[in-house]
């Protein structure tokens, strides 16, 4: 098996124990047994990282914590190597219980976890009783200086340690959810995290709150704060594309879980209600970066925080939004589920929240192969767009205009209906505006895909063409995806002058790191 067909294979699994909420030391265990990986290469693949990028956050977080206050970055991807394959013949890199633990903090697991029999067979006796004593004070700590005691709460609600918005920790702790903790497609979101929420949040009294974490009152004049910040944030995104908002978000996100838990009443059920747009809203930006496993933890985060709030439009919203990302991983039947679980008090729900559900389980339909409910399902929901006065929910039915159509478009495409799509993105693509650009890149790709099965390759590539162009501006792991589906529908020219063509004007976005399709 070829290097990137392993890893799309492992992308592939890693997504699948995710959505069904498994932990990363589960992963890890699973990666072992299938790929024959030693402890410490099994932890890092389970996170998706290369060995280039796990250097990066091994160094990132001893810039971070103090172990390297100077930068100098001391951990490279052929000492990691060596380091993951000690003690085979004539390695020499011997990984120090201080070492492992960093590791541990890393990977967010346990030093016990990173070793095996043939590592504990040639530590040293002094490494072996600090591991050791690792484990006896974990079991010895007094209840009250305990871990678990001392632990933030799990955000942003009680919840078992193994699952998709949890990672174990030391004696199975579970951990406080970051929404940037990315799979691995998504590199520095920490650094862009705490200088983008100084920068762009422009609140000095926000940031300290985010540092004390204990308010004794929490204005409500906060809710409105947030609330604007995240209108904003939907604009912005459109102009600058997700991966220069994840950090920003992620960061303001925790704040609202921090105020959520000192505030009381309804501002509480207020920040509660922000702060599941908030993580529906990162999800999103991670399923534009190509990353589902890091959506699918927002995703938890949003429907809890939904719970929290009490409004059954925020709980439909979260339902929907998990949807979404069920649908990038072809999983109809989640998708159906889920939207009509959303629908089902659909006449206490706003026209905005059922017009989302019914548009998002038409697309379950099209994964179904059924066309006739593609189309009723989307004809239910055209006829209430127009009762959207304004999105509260920022489900971009208002903001995209020609919503439904573009919905029927990708679910024609996903049908192999060519003809109907292409029809329908002749008339979507030029009246998009010009602040559309990153949806014109994930929509003129689809368009080039009909082209294609329609016989028309020149056409197909000159389409590919605009496509690429916007992807490389937008830097969307979406279109990319897109594209990677055009040439998969372009393999009949593949030897003709017009598939190299094609090859010519893919060759700036290809990458073994693309995203999935999104509906």
């Amino acid at each position: 098996m070829s290097r990137h067909s392993l890893r799309a294979e492992q992308d592939e699994l890693r997504a699948r124990m995710r959505a069904a909420g498994m932990s990363h030391d589960e992963i890890a265990i699973e990666f072992a047994r299938r790929y024959n990986y030693r402890p410490r290469a099994a932890h890092r693949v389970a996170h998706g990282w290369t060995q280039q990028q796990a250097a990066r956050h091994i160094n990132a977080h001893a810039a971070r914590t103090g172990l390297d206050p100077h930068g100098t970055a001391p951990m490279t991807a052929p000492r990691l190597s060596e380091l993951e394959n000690w003690p085979l013949p004539n390695n020499r890199r011997r990984p120090t219980p201080q070492l492992l633990a960093q590791l541990a903090e890393v990977y967010d697991t346990s030093i016990h976890n990173l070793i095996d029999l043939d590592d504990r067979e040639h530590l040293t006796p002094a490494d072996t009783l600090l591991i050791n004593a690792t484990r006896r004070e974990a079991r010895s700590t007094p209840p009250a200086e305990s871990p678990a005691a001392l632990s933030p709460p799990a955000v942003p609600g009680s919840r078992p340690p193994a699952g998709p918005g949890f990672e174990s920790g030391y004696g199975g702790v579970p951990k406080r959810l970051r929404l940037d903790a990315s799979a691995g497609n998504i590199e520095r979101v920490d650094a862009l995290g705490r200088r983008g929420f100084t920068r762009l949040a422009g609140s000095v009294l926000v940031a300290g709150l985010a540092g004390t974490g204990r308010a004794r009152h929490v204005d409500p004049a906060l809710v409105s704060y947030f609330d604007g910040q995240l209108k904003g944030h939907y604009h912005a995104d459109m102009l600058l594309g997700s991966g220069a908002l994840i950090g920003t978000v992620a960061s303001q996100f925790e704040v609202i879980v921090q105020l959520v838990d000192t505030a009381d009443g309804a501002t509480r059920q207020r920040l509660a209600k922000v702060g599941s747009s908030f993580a529906a809203f990162a999800a999103w930006l991670w399923l534009d970066a190509g990353d589902p496993v890091a959506a699918m933890r927002c995703h938890d985060a949003a429907l809890e925080l939904a719970h929290r709030c009490g409004e059954r439009d925020a709980v439909a919203c979260a339902l929907v939004d998990r949807a979404m990302a069920f649908t990038d991983l072809g999983n109809a039947a989640a998708v159906i589920d889920l939207c009509q679980a959303a629908l089902v008090d659909a006449q206490h729900i706003s026209p905005e929240v059922q017009v989302f559900a019914l548009q998002q389980q038409a697309h379950g339909a099209s994964l179904h192969g059924d066309r006739r409910q593609v189309d009723l399902l989307l004809d239910q929901a055209g006829r209430l767009v127009d009762q959207v006065d304004v999105e509260e929910w920022g489900t971009a039915c208002r903001r995209t205009d020609g919503y439904i159509e573009v919905q029927r478009a990708t679910c024609y495409g996903r049908l192999g209906l060519a003809a109907d799509a292409d029809c329908l993105w002749q008339q979507i693509i030029p009246a998009a505006p010009p602040s559309a650009r990153r949806d014109v890149g994930v929509w003129s790709a689809r368009h080039a895909v009909a082209a294609a099965q329609q016989d028309e390759p020149e056409r197909a590539v000159d389409l590919a063409r605009h496509a690429t162009a916007l992807a490389v501006e937008t830097g969307s792991a979406r279109a990319r995806r897109e594209l990677a589906a055009v040439a998969a529908a372009m393999t009949p020219w593949r030897a003709h002058p017009v598939g190299q063509d094609l090859t010519e004007v893919l060759a700036p976005v290809t990458t073994d790191e693309t995203g999935r399709n999104h509906g």
